[in-house]
């Protein structure tokens, strides 16, 4: 109870500190930290993605065969023209839910009276940090676990790196990540455009997560457990950043994270 006290105090006399760069002072150093590892996350994903998926992705599935539910699901959801669900889930997923979520946060800050560049990175970097760290998870468990996607178990297609990588639904991790932490920075900023990122942004998310079922790409319980990911990052990720109340404090067999809330 006293060290997270401590940590508010902490918090709350800082963010009265002096107008400062922004990458200067504790709230300075904290910025630079996940902005910084922000963009490290997201360029590693892009790398893993683009330039060693050959490399990195097995060659062969380890999870190769599907529940009962996912057949189920998958038997009812699957569109006749697979590659045009793909590329909607393309724009929702990667368009559409993410630009709402940062397009909104964008316009509460920059709609203040008082607008800096230190409060557009306080706001903005929760979300993008939110969206780097879900995607690299994401991928490493992908590349873990190897779950044979459904077009290729249900057909005969020429290999690909992109065969063995269903398990859990990235696109869907994606979408959910970006609307529950825009919503959770709006919801903590008092934003009047929250309701538009709950109202639009869900349905977006949701309609990704069925896409990519319609389009073959994923199973039920990949898009299910891909959607939870992004919900539990969106609401975790924002909540360590708005306010640097994390600390490190001695503990009898070294050392613990305390915080508070």
């Amino acid at each position: 109870m006293r060290t997270a006290l401590i940590a508010t105090i902490l918090c709350v006399a800082t963010t009265h500190a002096s107008a400062e760069h922004w990458y200067r002072g504790p709230d300075g150093n904290h910025r630079v930290f996940h902005v910084s590892l922000t963009v490290a996350l997201g360029a590693g994903f892009l790398i893993s993605e683009g330039l060693i998926k050959k490399t990195l992705a097995s060659d062969h599935c380890r999870w190769c065969d599907p529940t009962g539910v996912d057949v189920s699901v998958r038997d009812a959801l699957v569109w006749d023209k697979v590659g045009t669900a793909r590329t909607l889930s393309d724009l929702t997923g990667y368009l559409g839910a993410p630009g709402l979520g940062i397009g909104v946060t964008v316009l509460t800050v920059l709609s203040r009276d008082d607008a800096s560049w230190a409060q557009l990175i306080d706001d903005t970097f929760p979300v993008l940090e939110t969206l780097a760290i879900s995607q690299a998870v994401t991928q490493a468990v992908k590349f873990t676990v190897a779950r044979e996607r459904p077009f290729v178990h249900y057909g005969s297609p020429a290999p690909t790196a992109d065969d063995n990588l269903s398990f859990w639904s990235g696109h869907s991790a994606l979408a959910f990540g970006a609307v529950t932490s825009a919503g959770f920075v709006a919801h903590r900023r008092h934003s009047k455009l929250e309701p538009l990122i709950w109202g639009v942004g869900l349905p977006l998310a949701a309609t990704t997560a069925y896409l990519r079922i319609a389009g073959d790409k994923h199973y039920f319980t990949d898009v299910v457990v891909g959607s939870v990911v992004g919900v539990v990052s969106g609401l975790t990720i924002p909540r360590l950043m708005l306010c640097p109340s994390v600390v490190v404090v001695p503990a009898p067999n070294g050392v613990s994270l305390a915080g508070a809330f």
